[in-house]
């Protein structure tokens, strides 16, 4: 369907700007990949692949935006859904190609934008981050696993004036998230790797595995070229032992009851150390995830891990000035020699953020917790395209800044200074597209 509009755009009677704008964008950022795929598997196959991608882009519904039954009468109108559903099921069973294809179209995309980074003497940072696929109603689908339900926590919050909800944790069907992207501070953020995995059955991995492999691939292509932030789960002696070994540079936030050594000061945890050093430099910043401004301090020191004393390490210690929240400790392998060094760590670990954003982003608007897949290769290779789409929006951002405002004004206009002053959100976006992808197929479909 969106295929064919794309290849006879000329004498369509599609007379959008913006649906064949969209249409002629995402063909060019699937060429290569659909030149691999069309050397490997049939061409309908390939035109299918393509249809996929835009039918999901165009679809928007959060507890059936991946079923194919739904996808399906948008591949072939939908006067003939079940033959849409079969072209994209014939797709995902095809055992010539794998979710690792694409796997590898980002990291090569990755690489060039690393690689553009460090001709601009950027530092690019590689956003590391852990989450969940959540299938609380699934229980014969190949590769579940049991996964702490953040959903089920906050839905038992305690709320004043009801009943005192259960204390331990609850935990439902589902499988492992491990999500990296590529960004650099002020530049949009971009996909390299997201892989789904399981901790049970025949499919079993371990997270690990995943960050070693990544490590390993990283070391051989691109060597030390980018800062790898990781938030507190990745606060480990083995995270640093890889760290070390493929020479990689690196961000942490650790955690509080963890040992550092000193050369003054001997060996402490990390929270009774940071007393010993008081604030060097003082700054007020917007804190956008509670929408206020804080004035926080810095402080830094060089340290030594305990098990690894002749790596040298720093520690900052950033302070809320207000005590609103508790102080944040981060453990960097980057030289830090004066307080505009440690700024640039704290900015660099706060530019995190936006691998959380796209946890949110992919579970909420791309309804990655959607599939009703029985079998664990096609599921992966339907994510692997749903982290394409995200990708590509984000693309979307990054280089069509300009238009993108005269087509959110078209297709999805909003009233009010607020959203004048506002960054341009990624969640209006999609709904834009949605709209006018959907307005074009309704003009050629029938």
């Amino acid at each position: 369907m969106f295929k064919k509009l794309v290849e006879n755009r000329k004498t369509s009677p599609l007379q959008q700007n913006g649906a064949s704008f969209l249409l002629s964008q995402s063909d060019k950022y699937l060429e290569k990949l659909q030149e691999q795929l069309t050397a490997q598997i049939d061409k309908r196959l390939a035109r299918t692949f393509f249809d996929l991608f835009v039918v999901i882009l165009t679809f928007r519904n959060r507890s059936m935006g991946l079923l194919l039954s739904e996808l399906g009468g948008y591949i072939c109108g939908f006067a003939h859904a079940p033959a849409g559903t079969k072209r994209i099921s014939n797709l995902l069973r095809c055992k010539k190609w794998e979710a690792s294809l694409i796997d590898q179209f980002l990291f090569d995309q990755a690489k060039s934008r690393i690689e553009h980074f460090r001709a601009k003497t950027k530092k690019a940072l590689l956003l590391w981050d852990d989450s969940r696929i959540e299938k609380p109603e699934s229980w014969f689908a190949q590769g579940l696993c049991s996964v702490w339900s953040s959903k089920g926590k906050r839905l038992t919050k305690i709320k004043r004036g009801f009943y005192l909800p259960p204390m331990s944790r609850i935990c439902v069907p589902g499988f492992k998230w491990t999500a990296i992207l590529v960004s650099a501070l002020g530049e949009t953020p971009r996909v390299c790797q997201m892989s789904w995995w399981t901790t049970r059955g025949k499919f079993k991995e371990e997270g690990s595995n995943i960050m070693y492999r990544m490590l390993k691939k990283l070391k051989e292509q691109i060597g030390r070229g980018a800062v790898h932030v990781m938030d507190r789960g990745y606060a480990k002696s083995k995270v640093l032992e890889w760290l070390f070994d493929f020479e990689q540079d690196f961000i942490i936030r650790w955690k509080k009851n963890h040992l550092l050594a000193h050369e003054q000061k001997g060996q402490k945890k990390t929270h009774l150390l940071a007393r010993s050093f008081k604030a060097m430099a003082y700054r007020s910043v917007w804190d956008k995830e509670r929408k206020k401004q804080k004035r926080i301090s810095i402080a830094w020191t060089p340290i030594h891990h305990l098990e690894y004393p002749d790596n040298q390490l720093f520690l900052v210690i950033v302070r809320d000035k207000n005590n609103y929240n508790n102080p944040m400790y981060l453990i960097t392998s980057l030289a830090i020699k004066h307080s505009q060094d440690a700024w640039d760590v704290c900015s660099a670990y706060m530019h995190r953020w936006n691998v959380e954003q796209a946890f949110r982003f992919g579970k909420s608007e791309l309804a990655m917790e959607s599939p009703r897949l029985w079998f664990w290769d096609n599921r992966l290779k339907l994510l692997a395209i749903v982290s394409l789409v995200y990708d590509f929006l984000l693309r979307m951002i990054q280089y069509w800044k300009d238009w993108l405002n005269i087509f959110l004004k078209q297709w999805c206009h909003r009233t009010g200074n607020r959203y004048r002053q506002a960054s341009i959100p990624i969640y209006r976006l999609r709904q834009a597209i949605s709209y006018c992808l959907f307005f074009a197929l309704a003009q050629n479909s029938g």
